[in-house]
């Protein structure tokens, strides 16, 4: 079975499901909204788990008008369907 929590392990062809919690990075002190977030994937030719978790962060960034450099990936599950 691959190592999803080393970000150089290379992704398969075909399916993944995935789901994430997402955040802003704090800016200060208080509490954050964090976001649930779920989908499917099919990577690329050469992708690796790190880049699949630069997508994500990166959507998110996009989806919440924010910088994609504030996203605080709080958790991640990566499976193949």
């Amino acid at each position: 079975m691959p190592d999803y929590s080393n970000l150089s392990t290379k992704l398969t062809p075909g399916e993944y499901t995935w789901i994430a919690i997402l955040t802003r990075r704090p800016k200060g002190y208080g509490k954050q909204p964090s976001h649930d977030c779920s989908g499917t994937y099919t990577p690329p030719p050469g992708a690796t788990v790190g880049s699949f978790q630069e997508g994500i962060k990166t959507w998110y960034a996009q989806n919440h008008g924010i910088p994609a450099e504030e996203v605080l990936l709080v958790r991640i599950s990566l499976a193949k369907k």
